[in-house]
């Protein structure tokens, strides 16, 4: 998934405790905005994405998920534009 605002949001709803034995594998390509994903509930694995042109946030939470993010490259947006210059 590349080039969209809203990724992803894994959870019905906070107050959706059925999510809490959801088990999510995730990857995302670039251009992204925000949730990258956005958890709620449940176990994440967010794994070996370059987190490098996103606007917004990469990862968020609520409703005390588990997030195990693994491998992955985060550099704030500010720091992109001078990134883009060299």
């Amino acid at each position: 998934m590349t080039h969209h605002d809203k990724a992803m949001l894994s959870g019905h709803s906070d107050s959706y405790t059925r999510d809490k034995n959801m088990q999510v594998t995730i990857n995302f390509g670039e251009g992204l905005v925000q949730r990258m994903p956005r958890c709620r509930h449940g176990y994440f694995h967010v794994v070996n994405n370059d987190y490098t042109h996103w606007e917004m946030y990469a990862i968020g939470e609520s409703a005390n998920p588990t997030i195990n993010s693994q491998g992955n490259r985060f550099l704030a947006p500010g720091d992109l534009e001078e990134m883009q210059k060299q």
